[in-house]
C-alpha cells in the first residue's frame, strides 16, 4: 500500500493507494491564516491527514510502502526549489518528513504527476501524442509525443503557466509579467468574479464557483467568461501549434468543468477558423481521475 500526496497552491490531498486505485482520500483546504507559515502547515497537514485516513482503515505506518508528494514548481534532490503558489523557495520537504517517517519518500512536479496518471489509466491512455494541462491555482502540465514524456536535463521543464501571453501584463508570483497563469488559473477566474460580484470572502470552495458559472449570475458574469476564455485560448493554441497534440487534457480543478457551459465555449473558441495554424479538430477532454490524478501520479 502507498501514501499519494497532492500539494496544491490552495490545498493539500492525502489518498491510499493500492494497485494504481485510490482507496481513500482526505484533503484539507489553505485558509489565509495557513498561510503564515506554510511550510509548517504543509507539514502539520501531512502528519494529520495521513493519521486520520490510516486510523480510518485500521492500518498503522508499518503497512505504507512508500509515500509519493506532487508539488508545484521546480523540485530537485527532495526540494521545493521554487513554487511561487505556495510562497516557498528551498523548502527539503523529502528530509523534514523523513524526520518523522521511515518508509521511502519521493516528490515531483505536480503537473506531471497528474500527467502521468492520466497517461496510464485516464483520458490520454489511448493517445499517442498529448498535452496535459493542470488548471488550478497556477497551471503546470506535461507533454507525451510517441507515449512518451517529454523531460529536460535541468529543471522540471513544461512551466507553460508562465509562457507570457501580455507583454507587461498583470505581474505574475514568478516574478515576470503577463505570465498565461496569471490571466487563465482558476485562482485568476475567482479572483474576476468574485470582484463582479462583490465577495468579500478570501476562501470561496471552487464548488460554488462552477455553481454560480451554470445558474446563479451567468449573464452579469459573461464579459468576465469571454475575457478568460479569450487568454485560456490563446494559452492552448500555442501549445497545439508547437506540440500538434491528438488531444489537450485539462485536469486541476479545471477537470471538474465537464457538463459547465464554460468548457462548451472553450471547446467552441479552439474549434473557431485561425485559432490555430493547421485548423486541426482537437480533443479537448477533462482528466478522468479529476484531482485525484495528482495522488495516484506521485507514487507511480
Amino acid at each position: 500500500m502507498k501514501i499519494g500526496i497532492d500539494l496544491g497552491g490552495s490545498h493539500i490531498g492525502v489518498g491510499i493507494i493500492q494497485g494504481g486505485n485510490i482507496e481513500d482520500t482526505m484533503d484539507k483546504n489553505f485558509t489565509e491564516e495557513d498561510r503564515k507559515d506554510i511550510q509548517v502547515t504543509i507539514i502539520n497537514s501531512i502528519q494529520n491527514l495521513m493519521d486520520q485516513i490510516l486510523n480510518k482503515h485500521q492500518l498503522s505506518l508499518q503497512d505504507v510502502e512508500k509515500i509519493g508528494i506532487a508539488s508545484p514548481g521546480t523540485i530537485e534532490n527532495g526540494t521545493i526549489i521554487h513554487a511561487g503558489n505556495l510562497g516557498i523557495s528551498y523548502f527539503n520537504i523529502i528530509e523534514r518528513l523523513q524526520e518523522i517517517y521511515t518508509m521511502p519518500i519521493q516528490i515531483r512536479n505536480d503537473g506531471k504527476c497528474a500527467a502521468i496518471a492520466e497517461k496510464q489509466y485516464g483520458a490520454m491512455k489511448d493517445y499517442e501524442d498529448c498535452v496535459f494541462i493542470n488548471i488550478g491555482t497556477g497551471i503546470g502540465g506535461a507533454v507525451f509525443l510517441g507515449g512518451k514524456l517529454l523531460e529536460p536535463k535541468r529543471n522540471s521543464g513544461f512551466e507553460i503557466g508562465h509562457m507570457v501571453i501580455q507583454k507587461n501584463g498583470n505581474l505574475c508570483t514568478c516574478g515576470k509579467r503577463g505570465c498565461f497563469e496569471t490571466y487563465a488559473s482558476i485562482k485568476a477566474l475567482k479572483t474576476k468574479i468574485m470582484h463582479t460580484l462583490g465577495i468579500k470572502e478570501k476562501d470561496i470552495s471552487g464548488q460554488y464557483l462552477r455553481e454560480v458559472l451554470m445558474v446563479q449570475y451567468h449573464d452579469a458574469l459573461q464579459k468576465d467568461i469571454e475575457e478568460y476564455l479569450d487568454n485560456l485560448t490563446i494559452g492552448i493554441s500555442n501549445l497545439i501549434d508547437i506540440f500538434e497534440p491528438e488531444v489537450i487534457c485539462l485536469g486541476g480543478s479545471f477537470s471538474y468543468y465537464e457538463g459547465n457551459p464554460v468548457l462548451e465555449q472553450l471547446r467552441e473558441k479552439i474549434k473557431m477558423p485561425n485559432t490555430t495554424f493547421n485548423n486541426e479538430d482537437i480533443k479537448i477532454v477533462t482528466a478522468d481521475l479529476k484531482n485525484n490524478a495528482g495522488i495516484i501520479g506521485a507514487t507511480l
